[in-house]
């Protein structure tokens, strides 16, 4: 792992920004480890902080994190400027824990669940995202079923589901207890399935709010311009002016599980 020096990401931010660009995503395998190989005493949250300083208007996303990484002063630092996004990638991979150890991931379901907690707790409204797999070598429907609970608790805005696959050279391709395809399939339908009920039931508590959005594109097909919100919900309505690129306030009056459906308010 390497970090680049902060200055030189605040450097880049700002000549982005002065260019026009409107959301700057900070990438990394693990962002919470932003910072160990360098001189410089700084970590993760610090670099939000240096960059949520910069001027101008526009927001700031990260990802990924690790959950055995997570602290409060990243939930406390996100917590604390408009710029930095209320969303959070919190990969889970598995709700067993004995899939977990299988996986070297360092942390237990339990583990995880608090520190969901913690981040609903310190930062309040935030979408926390993850990824979560089925069919690792070994796993059982017991298993299975611990993913499905970790997943109900979690109350995840989305979910990246995931079939475990072999690579080549992995020490998990070589293991034994590889699950059949077909089992594989029943249990990401099975997880999809759970998920998109979760979607579905957070997306009905957007009827009548109003959100900021972020407008990307318009939509040929639909005849709508489309952008997200600061929790990525992806959101439609109509302009008779061309709005790419600007920030908006949307009131919702339709929902899905999937995106949202409403009317700008045009400010006077």
């Amino acid at each position: 792992e390497r970090s680049r020096r902060i200055d030189d990401v605040k450097e880049e931010v700002a000549r982005l920004v002065c260019q026009g660009y409107k959301e700057i995503t900070l990438l990394g395998q693990n962002v919470n480890s932003y910072g160990k190989d360098l001189d410089e005493k700084a970590d993760f949250s610090d670099l939000l902080k240096e960059i949520a300083d910069i001027d101008g208007r526009f927001r700031i996303r990260f990802m990924s994190n690790h959950p055995k990484d997570l602290t409060q002063k990243l939930a406390r630092t996100v917590a604390s400027s408009p710029k930095i996004c209320n969303s959070v990638h919190l990969p889970l991979q598995s709700g067993s824990d004995r899939i977990l150890s299988l996986m070297n991931r360092h942390y237990t379901s339990a583990d995880y669940l608090a520190k969901v907690r913690m981040l609903r707790e310190t930062v309040g409204d935030i979408a926390i995202t993850s990824d979560v797999m089925v069919g690792f070598p070994g796993e059982t429907e017991e298993d299975f079923l611990a993913t499905l609970s970790v997943v109900e608790q979690a109350d995840f805005a989305g979910a990246f589901t995931f079939v475990y696959s072999p690579r080549a050279g992995t020490v998990a391709a070589a293991m034994d207890g590889q699950i059949p395809e077909e089992v594989k399939k029943d249990r990401i339908m099975r997880l999809v399935e759970a998920q998109n009920a979760i979607n579905l039931r957070q997306a009905k508590k957007y009827a009548g709010r109003t959100v900021e959005v972020l407008v990307d594109d318009f939509d040929e097909k639909r005849g709508m311009y489309i952008g997200r919100d600061e929790h990525g919900k992806m959101t439609y309505f109509t302009s008779e002016k061309n709005i790419v690129g600007n920030f908006i306030d949307v009131k919702i009056k339709e929902t899905n599980g999937i995106s949202l459906i409403g009317d700008v308010i045009w400010k006077k």
